[in-house]
């Protein structure tokens, strides 16, 4: 788990890192479908993801989520 200011703990803590599905664009049904076959043909995951991060102390969510902060996290 990657170690993460918490600005509720005022300390350097161990964070979980979540999968959130990102909210999608209100977009035409012809756009949306030409969106998803293009992902899917490309192999692409169908679904935009992004990351959060949440303290494992406090269980607040992390107010800033950068890149690099989770560069030492695998995938289960």
């Amino acid at each position: 788990m990657p170690q993460i200011y918490c600005h509720c703990c005022n300390k350097m803590t161990a964070h979980k890192v979540v999968m959130k599905r990102c909210e999608g664009n209100e977009q035409s049904m012809v756009k949306s479908l030409a969106c998803f076959f293009g992902t899917l043909f490309q192999g692409a995951h169908y679904m935009k993801m992004e990351k959060q991060s949440f303290c494992r102390v406090c269980n607040t969510q992390a107010d800033i989520v950068r890149s690099n902060d989770f560069s030492g996290v695998k995938a289960a």
